[in-house]
């Protein structure tokens, strides 16, 4: 394939356009978020056979407006240059999609290894230009401004003017995002007339994704229940819309509400990604319940139903990061059921999902399900065939950060303290942005677990400090909280 090289190098950095009431009513916005969610550079990254996933040079601004796309899984993306990726979209008269990812979100890598191909998509450049944009450097910090980022992966589909005409937030299957690109890209040609009424669904769909992009969740929330109340019963989108509600209700800890929205519209998220999406935030809300609250047994007992259909299909068209999140929730809540017996086989399904999807497949490629085997492993107490893993993949991939750390999640396991601490070691010396931060939290454990305890709290001193110095929309609240309120109780 000849990449387009964009003509347009000097144009003015891209702004976002402020959407109208007007424009909102022509809107076909998607929207679905993912819990599953999380869990490559130079100018652009290396190519998809790297794995790399190091800390990148900054390219200076004229570089980035001169970027050409490279070929991730036989699309060409641009990778961290917004200024050339919207050049390209109004010089071609084309929508963008924009990628918001991160190297250590194994939700992020599988969509782009096994949805977001050319085999799967074959006709998306037509009318796309695609941007990858990695959430973690802090160079693309004022971009997240822009389009913000709360769930991994996110996706925006906007026009060449920076319109946002569609969202989705999470992981798909193929044929779920095809038909989000085509609504959105239905969405441009309706933006600036009048031809949906208000009674449609779809514009309260696309006014509570408007109010999400601004984080004005309680808002959003109120949106996305319109939307339902409004949409037939058999409306293609409820489950992605179900997920979306009952996600901004779980960013403004609307607890009960997530509950009772669980308890009455789980059966309606189908038995697709936007399933294992919704029963996820479902468990989360129920976590938060109090002892015996009889609400949240219900809601658990309906998605230990429901997650084990899904977890147990032997002809899933959920990809295998999906389905081994169905088996993680059912783990979940059958462990909260005091069902560890069915939590282990879940567990146990998981693992086996997992590695015949990696079998025969390029460690680049594979690497992107160690997160949730590594997870299982330990659970099972085989911490070792982890260990092991890890290991092999690091030896492939060794401008990688997470196999290090897979490694020292396992290496803690098995009370190798010391060994743990190299391993963490050599994933910081890989990490940046806010992942690099995160990792310390892994550093301090296995400081404490080694007897370590003053520089274990040096270390957490020093995390607590990087955590405020982020730029403001890479800060993570709720973590720095915790952090803060863990470095106090240690004072």
């Amino acid at each position: 394939m000849e990449l387009y090289r964009p003509r347009h190098s000097t144009a003015q950095p891209w702004q976002p356009a402020r959407v109208s009431p007007r424009t909102v009513l022509g809107l076909l916005c998607a929207g679905a978020l993912s819990l599953s969610a999380c869990t490559r550079r130079s100018p652009a990254p290396q190519l998809e056979s790297s794995g790399a996933a190091g800390a990148p040079p900054v390219a200076s601004s004229a570089e980035a407006a001169a970027a050409q796309p490279v070929l991730r899984h036989g699309l060409p993306w641009y990778e961290d240059a917004p200024d050339a990726a919207f050049a390209a979209a109004r010089a071609q008269g084309k929508l963008l999609l924009v990628d918001l990812w991160a190297p250590w979100c194994h939700s992020c890598l599988s969509m782009q290894s096994f949805v977001l191909t050319a085999q799967n998509l074959p006709a998306i450049t037509r009318r796309f230009i695609l941007l990858a944009i990695d959430t973690e450097r802090a160079e693309n910090a004022a971009f997240l401004q822009k389009l913000p980022v709360t769930v991994w992966p996110t996706f925006y589909v906007t026009s060449p003017e920076g319109e946002v005409l569609g969202r989705w937030l999470g992981t798909a299957a193929a044929a779920e995002f095809a038909r989000f690109l085509a609504e959105s890209d239905r969405a441009a040609e309706l933006r600036n007339s009048d031809r949906l009424p208000p009674s449609d669904p779809r514009v309260a769909l696309a006014l509570a994704d408007q109010l999400a992009t601004r984080r004005e969740f309680a808002q959003a929330a109120e949106q996305y229940a319109r939307a339902l109340a409004l949409a037939p019963a058999d409306w293609p989108r409820r489950p992605e819309t179900l997920v979306a509600q009952i996600t901004s209700l779980a960013k403004v800890r609307a607890d009960r509400a997530c509950l009772e929205l669980a308890d009455g519209s789980l059966a309606q998220t189908g038995r697709s990604v936007s399933a294992v999406d919704f029963a996820a935030y479902a468990l989360s809300c129920a976590d938060d319940a109090a002892p015996g609250d009889p609400l949240a047994a219900r809601v658990r007992t309906r998605t230990e139903l429901l997650m084990g259909e899904l977890c147990q299909q032997s002809d899933s068209a959920l990809t295998p990061d999906d389905q081994a999140g169905a088996c993680a929730n059912l783990a979940e809540a059958r462990t909260a059921l005091s069902d560890a017996t069915g939590a282990r086989a879940a567990h146990e399904q998981r693992v086996a999902i997992l590695q015949r999807a990696g079998a025969g497949k390029p460690d680049s490629i594979a690497v992107a399900l160690d997160w949730a085997l590594t997870d299982s492993l330990i659970t099972l107490g085989r911490a070792q065939e982890a260990l092991e893993l890890s290991l092999r993949r690091e030896r492939a991939l060794p401008n990688n950060y997470n196999p290090p750390h897979y490694q020292a999640k396992a290496l803690r396991a098995l009370g190798r303290h010391e060994e743990g601490l190299a391993a963490i070691e050599r994933s910081l010396a890989l990490a940046y942005g806010p992942r690099r931060v995160s990792l310390l939290s892994l550093k301090i454990d296995l400081l404490l677990a080694a007897g370590r305890k003053e520089r274990a709290r040096d270390v957490l001193v020093e995390q607590v400090a990087q955590y405020r110095a982020l730029p403001d929309a890479q800060q993570q609240p709720a973590q720095l909280a915790r952090l803060e309120k863990r470095l106090t109780e240690w004072q």
